[in-house]
């Protein structure tokens, strides 16, 4: 019989044990990178103070959300090896060097890759922040919206549809329009997108508008850990009503299925094996509380 393991837990990890566990478990990983741990530590600081995380596979979870959409394609250099295992050198008396494009995670918040090219948010809007406190939205083809101070969305323009297609010509209301221009590609740990999230996300923090005035601030990882954590615990904004309780309870471990709360179904195999080898490095260094 299965011994059933206690998966309950909140507050500190052994950072040694952490350390040396995640090392065994992740260096043949491809995306593996170990100038990224000093990232990953300062988030699991964040989730180990997090009274609302009170679970191990939700710690792995969220880190292995974080490793999967933090990872960026960077360019390697290294040494061609001959077939007797010596380093080739070319007719010039120099080692032959080849460059590789490689995926490495940083687990620190990051911005889209393409930002965002070919999707529906990619163009710019531009921002107007009116004296009555309400944000002025218009976009590329010249829809326009209003934003309340509490994150209420209106259309201005009539049958406005959020949005542009990629590639259309700029409306001429947009090139009219005074406000400051800012785009709402993916940004953070889970990759917030699109305006109207940025609008909806900063007031579920507690900072009104300020996501929506400066999306910068979503990088910031104390920002981009609350956005994460508030929507995967209670299922607001990007996570779309989809909470960690539906997938981990005593009854299910569903690692594949809490892709929902990020993406659909995008890698979500991927990712739920991400998550199985977290566990295992956070089971064996949670530290248990004293009684």
């Amino acid at each position: 019989m299965t011994e059933k393991i206690d998966f309950t837990h909140s507050g500190l990890y052994d950072r040694g044990v952490f350390q040396k566990e995640f090392a065994f478990h992740f260096s043949k990983n491809g995306r593996y990178n170990v100038a990224a741990i000093p990232n990953m530590l300062q988030l699991l600081g964040m989730i180990e103070r997090d009274p609302g995380i009170n679970d191990v596979r939700q710690v792995a979870y969220m880190l292995a959300t974080v490793f999967w959409e933090t990872t960026y394609p960077t360019s390697i250099s290294r040494p061609v090896i001959g077939k007797n295992g010596r380093q080739l050198i070319g007719k010039d008396g120099t080692p032959v060097i080849v460059k590789e494009r490689k995926w490495l995670m940083t687990m620190a918040p990051v911005d889209e890759v393409g930002g965002g090219r070919g999707r529906r948010y990619y163009d710019p809007v531009k921002i107007k922040v009116l004296s009555d406190g309400n944000v002025r939205i218009t976009e590329y083809d010249g829809d326009q919206f209003s934003v309340s101070p509490v994150g209420r969305i209106k259309s201005i323009t009539k049958k406005a549809v959020m949005g542009t297609l990629p590639g259309g010509i700029v409306h001429k209301t947009y090139s009219d329009d005074d406000g400051v221009e800012q785009v709402y590609f993916g940004r953070g740990y889970a990759q917030l997108t699109w305006w109207s999230n940025y609008a909806k996300a900063g007031v579920n923090l507690g900072r009104g508008l300020d996501l929506l005035i400066n999306p910068e601030l979503a990088k910031d990882p104390e920002v981009a850990y609350s956005l994460m954590s508030i929507g995967m615990r209670t299922g607001a904004g990007f996570a779309n009503g989809r909470r960690f309780s539906q997938y981990f309870n005593s009854q299910a471990s569903d690692y594949v299925g809490a892709r929902a709360m990020v993406n659909g179904e995008d890698h979500a195999n991927d990712i739920a094996d991400i998550a199985r080898q977290f566990e295992k490095v956070l089971l064996v260094s949670k530290i248990s509380k004293k009684v």
